[in-house]
């Protein structure tokens, strides 16, 4: 009886022009078909073309969707089992592989295709659940073992410690990122970020975006977003001097918002800006130079200090509105 080859036996040209054509979901269950096939297509460097990759860690499982904007198209599951682990892929039934670890299942496969990733990847997101033993270590030997550092250009983090950031964000490459947006799940943790504001990637990155984290490093290593929102622990007339300053001689600043838990009490706005542009109101205005626009400065009794590039007209009009309503 006759019997068909394994796609292992056809030419390797063959293979090759068959594979090329299989879209990303093929390739990732067909390297799971046999060692063989596997390692073809890691030799080979099929180009994986992705656009976004969203990572969620859990306890007990780990999940990716690859480009989360087109519908969510693909989601893969790696997760914990007796004696072994499963792996899902979309609506497609479990595969059951005894005496595998899913974290080790899971790296080996964003290894493959994360090392075929040529293009930028506009979004790269990473939710942090829970620190897994040994899971930083490996994303890290995935990400630093590549040929030249991934281009994303947003990293969306949700984490609990530094660590967590630093297990990925040193190895983007710090040409291609724009906006770094970090997270917590957790209700406004304290966030020590000493190492990460180190990194050349963070002074690249043009937009920042803090999320349930108060943060402790000093304010001077933040005024170069030109767009960043964050909440600190406390804040004192130093600190709002130095950034009024900073944000005057930056031709790319456009609005920083900083929210803050408590206020040196001594401080007097009006002493340090002068008179504010209508009484009553924490509001300051400072012309740039040789410009039609004046940074605008705001102090809310939410416990929040907004800082935004304004145009010149702008600010008369709110100016106006502002002094009939006083009136």
């Amino acid at each position: 009886m006759y019997s068909s080859p394994s796609m292992t036996e056809f030419p390797h040209v063959v293979l090759s022009h068959i594979i090329s054509l299989a879209g990303f979901q093929s390739r990732l269950v067909l390297q799971k078909l046999s060692w063989d096939l596997r390692n073809f297509i890691e030799d080979i460097h099929f180009e994986s073309h992705l656009k976004s990759i969203s990572i969620t860690v859990t306890l007990d499982f780990i999940s990716i969707y690859i480009d989360p904007q087109n519908d969510w198209s693909l989601d893969i599951q790696y997760e914990r089992e007796p004696n072994g682990c499963s792996v899902q892929n979309g609506m497609k039934p479990k595969v059951f592989l005894r005496d595998q670890y899913f974290i080790t299942i899971f790296l080996n496969d964003l290894k493959i295709n994360l090392k075929n990733q040529k293009s930028v990847l506009e979004l790269l997101r990473l939710s942090f659940e829970c620190v897994l033993a040994g899971f930083l270590k490996g994303i890290s030997e995935v990400l630093d073992n590549r040929d030249s550092p991934l281009r994303v250009e947003e990293l969306n983090l949700e984490v609990t410690n530094q660590d967590e950031v630093m297990s990925i964000l040193p190895y983007i490459d710090s040409k291609s990122i724009r906006k770094l947006f970090i997270s917590s799940s957790q209700n406004c943790i304290n966030l020590e970020i000493d190492q990460v504001v180190r990194l050349e990637q963070w002074k690249s990155a043009r937009e920042l975006e803090m999320y349930n984290c108060i943060v402790s490093a000093p304010l001077k290593d933040f005024c170069h977003f030109s767009n960043a929102k964050i909440q600190i622990e406390m804040v004192c007339s130093d600190d709002l001097n130095m950034m009024k300053e900073a944000f005057l001689s930056s031709s790319n600043f456009k609005k920083f918002i900083l929210k803050y838990t408590y206020f040196d009490e001594n401080v007097d706005l009006q002493l340090l800006f002068g008179e504010p542009d209508i009484d009553g109101r924490d509001t300051w205005s400072f012309p740039y130079p040789g410009s039609d626009e004046s940074l605008r400065l705001v102090h809310y009794d939410n416990r929040v200090f907004d800082f935004s590039r304004v145009n010149n007209s702008k600010i008369l009009i709110e100016n106006l509105h502002n002094y009939c309503e006083v009136k």
